[in-house]
């Protein structure tokens, strides 16, 4: 009764929601232009054409302008995505993100910067404050722009396009695996084939603080434009050149299963990986010690025995949440997670051996065949 509680226990925190819902926590604002997410939402557009290399330019030029309002500074430690354009291989994505109070936008997935890949990032998301980010990138090098002015300018990184220019996804408020989500509202959002100058950037600044609303800019015909205003439904309609609606699913939605991610691979090292860690070991040591008992009464079987049978039957446990995990918002499918899962196991039948040995309890009689 003891293991099949415990098992229940185990299949339990490894399959519940961890405060994430089955729906999508996508909302239209009332009575502006701009949706909302919540704690896990995610829009996305699939087979987007990215704007091509201008002739004669030695790099990907590219001006987007996003009018947001962060509702958190994600003190929580984890990077969070406002906006990614993802070509199929996460070390080449472009990414606009959130980590604390800290706009960053890089191309790759070193989230945790231990890489040490090239980055720009402004400290500049206060809670509750909108702000008109405008970002360009070309031959010069790549600028952030807030409010119209210039924060911050690297000469020496310059963002490439994903995708090689074949289609690439365009993802609002999370990533494709579902576990980067960005709570905060977005009102508008451009990108460009070029890079803007900083004139019409203060323009468009100046346009946005009149009116709260990315209309003016359909003139422009830009690569990309989502204004915002259908104001229910799922769709969002893409007013620029490319005609790529963006779609908000009734459900969330993971858009790339990952199943057993390497153990040490775009990890994010926290306080919250250590503490993952540890209920990932310590969760199964219950479940070792609880088999190895039951192996121990039930067969009599020595300890490299009961050690291999409680590690396999473990691992399998592991394994099965593991891959459920996948299609489970907040959730994430971690070879990390399954190896210390099988560690701990493994513990559990050393200290069930420890503690007969200490104990002074003495073994059960042999089991043989035929009784």
């Amino acid at each position: 009764m003891l293991t099949a509680a415990m098992l229940l226990l185990i299949l339990y925190s490894g399959l519940h929601f961890k405060g994430a819902s089955i729906v999508n926590e996508v909302t239209w604002l009332d009575g502006r232009d701009g949706i909302r997410f919540d704690l896990y939402g995610i829009a996305y557009a699939e087979d987007v054409s990215p704007p091509s290399r201008r002739k004669g330019s030695k790099n990907d030029d590219l001006t987007i302008e996003l009018a947001i309002k962060p509702l958190d500074a994600s003190n929580d430690g984890h990077f969070r995505l406002l906006l990614l354009l993802h070509g199929g291989d996460d070390a080449e994505q472009l990414i606009v993100g959130q980590w604390r109070s800290w706009l960053v936008i890089m191309n790759g997935d070193d989230y945790d910067a231990k890489r040490r890949r090239a980055r720009i990032s402004v400290d500049t998301l206060t809670p509750a404050e909108e702000r008109f980010v405008t970002v360009t990138s070309g031959d010069n090098g790549t600028a952030v722009f807030i409010d119209g002015q210039l924060a911050k300018r690297n000469r020496e990184l310059h963002l490439s396009i994903p995708g090689n220019g074949k289609p690439i996804r365009l993802v609002l408020g999370n990533s494709i695996y579902g576990r980067h989500p960005w709570a905060g509202e977005i009102y508008g959002l451009a990108y460009y084939d070029h890079v803007r100058s900083e004139t019409d950037i203060r323009q468009h600044f100046q346009s946005w603080a009149k009116v709260h609303s990315f209309a003016f800019v359909r003139p422009l015909n830009p690569a990309g434009l989502y204004v915002f205003d259908e104001g229910q439904g799922y769709r969002v309609v893409d007013h620029g050149g490319g005609k790529h609606d963006l779609t908000i699913p009734a459900q969330m939605t993971i858009l790339t299963k990952e199943f057993l991610a390497p153990a040490f691979g775009n990890t994010e090292y926290n306080l919250s990986l250590l503490q993952d860690m540890v209920i990932n070991i310590t969760g199964f040591i219950p479940m070792g010690f609880l088999l190895s008992t039951l192996l121990w009464h039930m067969r009599g079987y020595a300890f490299t025995r009961r050690l291999l049978i409680a590690m396999l039957v473990c691992s399998v446990i592991s394994l099965t949440i593991e891959i459920a995990q996948a299609w489970i918002p907040s959730r994430s499918s971690q070879m990390l997670d399954f190896i210390l899962n099988t560690l701990g196991a493994g513990a559990g039948v050393i200290f069930h051996s420890a503690y007969r040995r200490y104990s002074g309890t003495n073994p059960p009689k042999a089991h043989t065949p035929g009784q």
